[in-house]
């Protein structure tokens, strides 16, 4: 809720501008351009004003009716503003104001000369102007870098007052820029929030693009319980750098439990204006809002995640998230021995042909190398392909996607198709079983993965792909056992070893997975056409 203070009684409309206690910076730079506005509206209206200003103020502090009559209630959603500060143009019914509306009150009211009353109040800005900057400042079409980008329009309007000066804009390395935020951050580890939202707000207002202030914002916002309008500035960091996987963690797992509609309509915005650029952005989406109808993430996501990774992958992975799947997988193997594996006590040559899809920077296949007699990279990221090829444990390497190298084999020409902590990026399995199927050798040929269990309480409907896979909020993908063991019978497989295991830590939690050892076991029976 939001206390209301009205600037001007009796009006036909009201300009509600909805402002915080911390946006003070703004508001100083912004109402006097707004009362110019208004009076050079209002100079022709003879009787009363046509449009009167209503400040709404977001305050941690209830209003006294019965001491200010002026003051009333009203609920930013309702007018659906998401972002502070914002204006709203509504009727004397309190409903906004139609575009059509609009154009209609233009059109009467919209004067070509300036009168001798609009002189005074500013010699430069006339009424014909004034309407031009009134449906710019209302329209706002575009996505806003920082909240005030939607007043803009009025940064035309002069006024002769020193503190409504705009400042100078600046790069967010600037020295001076840096020690702001120091001194924002200080403010907000001392306890003082609304001091340091302001502050970083004045950051804002010299570099609008300062993806650090925005998210200190979003995360300030939703300390202080003001999670709807967190929403609009975390979005703001995930639009300027989609590379932000912290950001964008923060919009799935936290902002969307409390406000689902905002991130997704953002998510969707984002995805509508730069879908090619924002890949992150796009699965997001699909994580949110896919589930089972997103059968895998978009290979340029993928490719991007993993080209950003690939100096730091394995650190990452091996020493902070104890990722141990690998090794895992080539244990079981070690274990159950199956002929042609050159384990350590075997007498005989190793003769696998072995395919690691996604190999990443090439765990599995050092590990694999002393096993097996020709071993194949694939990957879809460039960069982790490189890193791969400098270790030299692979006899060829592929920049492909897993199905299209699978159907680049020839039929029963593989013994080994392993994928560790893969198809946490592939939600459908069916054609990698379909095509494993088809490249293994029969009876011989083996299959070697890990998935993250997806939760059995977790599923709904045991009839649809809900029962399969799900995207996690995580943005990876969960498999049941279920599934596998279904996809395991339809393609001619037996389950040789099934493990229980931790795939990785997550916020220092163990995330439930298991490892796979599958066998070919029969010829491959063609299903009958319809």
């Amino acid at each position: 809720m939001a206390s209301l203070e009205l600037d001007a009684d009796g009006a036909q409309f009201t300009l509600a501008f909805f402002t915080s206690v911390w946006n003070h910076s703004v508001d100083t730079i912004t109402l006097p351009r707004i009362c110019v506005l208004l009076d050079s509206i209002n100079a022709y209206c003879k009787k009363k004003p046509l449009i009167g200003l209503l400040k709404v103020c977001r305050t941690d502090s209830n209003v006294d009716r019965s001491n200010n009559v002026r003051a009333q209630r009203l609920d930013a959603a309702q007018y659906k503003v998401t972002d502070l500060p914002a204006c709203v143009l509504i009727d004397a019914q309190g409903q906004t104001l139609t575009v059509e509306s609009f154009k209609a009150l233009e059109s009467l009211y919209r004067q070509p000369q300036v009168s001798e009353k609009n002189k005074e109040t500013s010699q430069i800005f006339d009424n014909l102007n004034s309407w031009k900057v009134l449906a710019d400042l209302l329209e706002c079409s575009y996505a806003p870098v920082a909240a005030f980008e939607t007043l803009r329009p009025l940064w035309k309007i002069d006024v002769p007052v020193e503190s409504a000066n705009i400042p100078k804009r600046t790069e967010d390395n600037d020295p001076e820029l840096v020690k702001m935020r120091e001194n924002a951050l200080k403010l907000f580890e001392s306890g003082q929030y609304v001091a340091s939202l302001s502050k970083f707000e004045d950051i804002l207002l010299r570099c609008p693009t300062c993806t650090k202030s925005n998210f200190n914002i979003a995360v300030i916002l939703q300390s202080i319980g003001e999670t709807y309008f967190a929403v609009a500035s975390m979005l703001r960091v995930v639009r300027l750098d989609d590379s932000d996987s912290v950001a964008h963690t923060v919009l799935r797992s936290v902002y969307f439990q409390e406000e689902p509609d905002l991130v997704i309509t953002g998510y969707h915005s984002i995805s509508k204006t730069h879908g090619d650029t924002h890949v992150r952005a796009v699965h997001s989406l699909a994580t949110l809002t896919g589930a089972t109808t997103t059968k895998m993430a978009a290979p340029a996501y993928v490719a991007k995640v993993f080209d950003e990774l690939a100096e730091s992958f394995e650190e990452k992975l091996v020493a902070h998230l104890e990722y141990r799947v690998p090794w895992q997988l080539v244990e079981a193997l070690k274990q159950v021995s199956p002929p042609g594996f050159n384990h350590n006590n075997s007498t005989t040559e190793a003769d696998w042909v072995v395919a690691d899809v996604g190999c990443g920077t090439g765990l599995c296949g050092r590990l694999l190398r002393p096993y097996v007699k020709y071993l194949i990279g694939v990957d879809i990221s460039p960069l982790m392909i490189e890193k791969t090829r400098d270790g030299g444990s692979y006899d060829e390497l592929h920049t492909l996607d897993i199905v299209p190298f699978l159907k680049s084999c020839g039929d029963e020409s593989l013994n080994l198709v392993i994928a560790a902590d893969v198809w946490i990026y592939v939600g459908s399995l069916d054609q990698v079983f379909e095509l494993s199927a088809r490249k293994l050798q029969v009876s011989t040929g083996w299959m070697a993965f890990s998935i993250e269990i997806l939760p059995f309480e977790d599923i709904k409907d045991d009839t649809t792909d809900s029962a399969n896979f799900r995207l996690a909020t995580s943005g990876r993908f969960q498999h049941s056992h279920n599934y596998i063991k279904f996809l395991a019978f339809q393609w001619g497989f037996n389950i040789i070893d099934q493990q229980d295991v931790a795939v990785r830590k997550e916020s220092g939690e163990p995330v439930p997975g298991r490892i796979y050892l599958l066998q070919r076991s029969a010829p491959l029976k063609l299903n009958l056409l319809d």
